[in-house]
């Protein structure tokens, strides 16, 4: 694995190699497994690109007996040099005690062997660093051991030492003397689930479930090799795993694992056993469910380090034995352990998963149990276990009720998906179109694998088709099926076939009374109805849905309705009200456990917080979303387009251009078309805000080469005109701007978005300034900032600051440009938007550069004041805040000031300011 390749382990690559950097030694240590080698291979890497010199060695348990096998290691390369540079009386002992001579009469020289070896690290250094790797250093030979323990006292800058040692789970290392001075001692932790699920994600050949993903963290306790070899395993499983399956366990696992349990008696095992089913197991469960005391079998488990006990409760001392000590049991035991439980445990979702383990017969009682259980869990939020639960109650339903297991499998699928396991609940619906006999049980079932296949054209259109022939006679499935067709021939661009769909829908929900039917139906027209420019129509069905949605339970169409109606308010300018709709929805929908519900409504609450001036939110909520999307491996390339919108508006510069583009070319080859112009606004955004507008227009002609099929008809769903119109105006196409700016002002008349205005005269302005009218463009700006009502988004105020500032410095009103700059400055600190504050401090600075005609002895007014506060013992800080400033960018104007005066510091400054006569107070 190479250091690119290294997930989750930045933080600890960054402290070793500036220890490595600076002096002295880095001792990674850590349980087996852990990744320890894994970062070691990376800073080798990282200092053989900076032109250091390493010798490695890696020894192993088996050679641990053999003298200075480790020291022949390090050395093999350098024995050339060795033998030049050391004399006799040092290079033959050495000679002897690495094999490359014999000495059968002599006794060996221990102390002539280490200074050998100390004299030849010193030659090497001589010449650059040197650095010493032991993977391993548990592993080294006394010899050797003793040798480099030697050194490592001896030896002084340019020789350094990267060592792993393998330790037990909360031990602390200790071979830190056999490393020069100073040592520091890195613990490499188990990795967190994101990080794992990232490593599935990168180096195994098929992608996994997500759910199994994240079982494969827990039971490998974020050990990077137990879960890429459980990962592997599962792959090479022939029929898959299920949720209640045991993770099957490879061979190398089996044998690291195996030997800790070879000593155990029957009765600790069959103990462990009943532990290892049990999702919470307490002694007293496990007494009850034995039937017997088990005090002694306690105990010999605990002596062996397979357990621990706390208050009554028991866990295995590492995950991965739990599902070892499961997966090896046959299945009858593992039957009977579940019955046992079954009889003594009292909580009732854990009850029926017990009884449903317990058997593999069907059983009518038995599957209703587990309905009510499945429904139970669902209430809970813990929509996956609800998944599992309708599944088994599925898999118990007798042959002769196909209707009832196609429902429960229905059922299965539907919380599958929305918790985010999009693999099961696709595998779960075909189960349940296959079995069912009733039209009200096939169509919910079709439409769960419409939605698996969307991406599938074709195949869409067929399951489609296949369900609206199910539903004919039937008002409510058919407006069920009409609303997906809708979503459907919108999504292809077919807006008539979209609007009729979406008209009739209304109509059946409206004439058999279903009210969430009502709402998906107001939902599915309100896209259209945009697209073929009825804005203030489709704010009406948005309107009506959000309403009818408040009093209903939480259901997709529910979300969904809910969630558009805040974006409503956004499209409006109302950004209170769509932070009062979104926040409470996010938090709703967080603890009701349906994940991808969640991913999709942080992509509204990423735009809303952005827009209404909370960068960091808007950061946060990005991040999240494309966290999600990644762990759901659904639609990661959307995750990516909201995570440089969110840095776009909160984060950095960098940041935003690297995902932009990462963005672009994820949707690209995937083939996205949806979401292409999105990603396209994205880089053009980036661009502009870095001062790339070549860049800025190549992306945004791309979106208009497109067509309106590109981006929505509505310049407030994504505002990305005038930026578009800013950078034209920045590459001298200003007819291309102007003619941008009147369509899309037109458009916002039409479709009553106020809330665009100030973002269209903030380019307008640009373009009257280039066209040779500042002052004109001067007024057009402050009218504009006059006039600004509520419908307005913050950011768009501060960013018109920053272009008043702008065109103020470009008609010579010097004064008014610094009072833009500085509320330009203050507006972003306050929306949490650094890198637009960064681009604001920048132009006050350039406000601030003396022209070419200026005497060095001169100082603009900001200079002045800086100088002044230099006087008066002001820190940085201090002169920063006062002024409005970063620390950074008052450290640059100091720094221009050395540079122009000739000078190294701060009294030196003063001193030449005033043997220049400036009379600070005077000016």
């Amino acid at each position: 694995m190479t250091d690119d390749e290294l997930v989750g382990r930045t933080g600890l690559v960054e402290r070793a190699r500036t220890r490595l950097e600076t002096s002295g030694s880095v001792l990674l240590y850590g349980p087996t497994g852990i990744g320890k080698s894994a970062l070691a291979r990376a800073l080798v890497a990282d200092r053989t690109r900076a032109g250091w010199r390493v010798l490695s060695a890696a020894p192993s348990q088996s050679e641990a007996g053999l003298p200075y096998v480790t020291l022949l290691d390090l050395l093999s390369n350098q024995l050339e040099l060795a033998w030049q540079v050391l004399p006799d009386h040092l290079r033959q002992p050495l000679e002897v005690a690495l094999l490359k001579a014999s000495a059968p009469d002599t006794v060996r020289d221990e102390l002539a062997v280490r200074l050998a070896v100390l004299h030849v690290l010193r030659r090497l250094a001589a010449s650059g660093p040197v650095l010493l790797v032991v993977d391993d250093i548990q592993w080294v030979d006394p010899s050797s051991l003793e040798v480099l323990t030697f050194c490592a006292r001896r030896l002084t800058d340019g020789v350094h030492m990267l060592a792993t040692e393998q330790v037990a789970d909360g031990d602390l290392p200790v071979m830190a003397e056999a490393c020069p001075e100073p040592v520091l001692q890195l613990e490499v932790p188990p990795l967190a689930e994101p990080d794992v699920l990232a490593l599935l994600r990168n180096r195994l050949s098929s992608p996994l479930p997500v759910r199994t993903a994240r079982r494969i963290h827990t039971a490998s306790g974020g050990s990077p090799f137990m879960a890429l070899e459980l990962g592997r395993a599962v792959l090479r499983h022939p029929q898959g795993v299920s949720p209640n399956d045991p993770l099957p366990v490879s061979s190398r696992l089996k044998t690291l694992l195996g030997d800790r349990l070879a000593d155990l008696g029957p009765a600790t095992h069959e103990l462990l056993l009943h532990a290892s089913a049990s999702p919470r197991p307490t002694t007293a469960q496990l007494a009850q469910s034995l039937g017997r005391p088990i005090e002694a079998e306690l105990a010999e488990a605990e002596g062996l380090g397979l357990i621990d006990v706390s208050s009554d409760r028991l866990r295995f001392s590492h995950p991965l034995l739990r599902e070892f000590v499961y997966a090896e049991a046959t299945s009858a035991a593992r039957r009977q352990a579940h019955a046992r439980l079954a009889a003594v445990v009292e909580e009732p979702v854990e009850k029926a998963t017990h009884r449903a383990l317990a058997t593999q017969e069907a059983d009518a009682d038995l599957a209703a149990a587990l309905e009510d259980a499945a429904a139970t869990a669902g209430a809970r939020g813990a929509l996956g276990a609800a998944a599992t639960l309708w599944r088994l109650a599925a898999e118990r339903t007798p042959a002769a009720e196909p209707d009832d297991r196609a429902r429960r499998l229905t059922r299965a699928a539907d919380d599958a998906a929305a918790a985010g396991h999009l693999v099961e609940s696709a595998e779960m619906a075909r189960q349940a179109v296959q079995c069912a006999t009733r039209p009200d049980v096939k169509v919910p079932a079709l439409l769960l694998l419409v939605d698996a296949a969307w991406p599938e054209r074709e195949q869409r259109i067929e399951l489609l088709a296949e369900a609206f022939e199910a539903a004919a006679g039937d008002d409510r499935l058919e407006a069920q099926v009409r609303i997906v067709r809708s979503h459907s021939a919108y999504f292809d661009r077919r807006l008539d076939d979209a609007r009729e769909d979406a008209r009739v829908a209304e109509q059946l929900a409206r004439r058999c009374g279903d009210t969430e039917a009502l709402v998906d139906a107001l939902s599915a027209a309100h896209p259209v109805e945009i697209a073929v420019g009825g804005g203030q129509a489709s704010d009406r069905l948005l309107g009506q849905a959000g309403e009818l949605a408040l009093g209903l339970p939480l259901t997709k169409t529910v979300v969904h309705a809910r969630q558009m109606a805040a974006m409503r308010e956004l499209f409006r300018g109302n950004t209170a009200a769509a932070i009062e709709g979104i926040g409470p929805l996010v938090e709703e929908v967080r603890d009701g456990g349906a994940v991808r519900w969640l991913a999709g409504i942080l992509i509204s609450a990423t735009a809303i917080y952005e827009r209404s001036g909370h960068g960091a939110e808007a950061l946060a909520a990005g991040h999240e979303c494309l966290q999600l999307m990644q762990d759901l491996g659904d639609e990661p390339e959307v995750g990516l387009v909201i995570a440089a919108r969110a840095e776009w508006a909160g984060g950095t510069a960098t940041t935003a251009r690297e995902l932009a583009e990462a963005a672009l070319e994820a949707v690209r080859v995937i083939g996205n078309d949806e979401w292409t112009g999105p990603a396209l606004a994205s880089v053009g955004l980036v661009g502009v805000l870095t001062g790339d507008p070549q860049r800025a227009v190549e992306a945004f002609d791309a979106i208009a080469d497109s067509g309106e099929a590109a981006m929505p008809y509505d310049p407030a769903v994504i505002p990305w005109h005038a930026d578009y119109a800013e950078a034209l105006v920045a590459c001298g196409r200003l007819d291309d701007a102007a003619a941008l700016l009147a369509d899309i002002r037109e458009r916002a008349e039409t479709l009553d978005r106020e809330v665009v205005r100030v973002g269209l005269a903030r380019s307008e302005a640009l373009l009257i300034a280039k066209r040779g009218d500042p002052a004109a463009a001067l007024d057009l700006l402050e009218k504009t900032l006059a006039g600004v009502g509520d419908r307005v988004y913050p950011l768009d105020l501060a960013r018109c600051e920053l272009t008043r500032g702008r065109v103020a410095r470009q008609a010579r009103r010097r004064s008014v440009a610094r009072s833009a700059f500085l509320d330009a400055i203050e507006q972003f600190e306050a929306y949490g938007a650094p890198a637009w504050r960064e681009v604001a401090e920048t132009e006050l600075a350039r406000l601030d550069v003396p022209s070419r005609s200026r005497q060095p002895s001169e100082l603009t007014d900001n200079e002045l004041q800086i100088v002044a506060m230099v006087r008066d013992g002001s820190t940085n800080r201090e002169i920063a805040a006062a002024l409005y400033l970063s620390v950074k960018a008052v450290e640059s104007q100091l720094t221009r000031l050395y540079r122009r005066f000739g000078v190294a510091n701060r009294t030196q400054l003063l001193r030449t300011v005033d043997r220049g006569g400036t009379d600070l107070a005077q000016r």
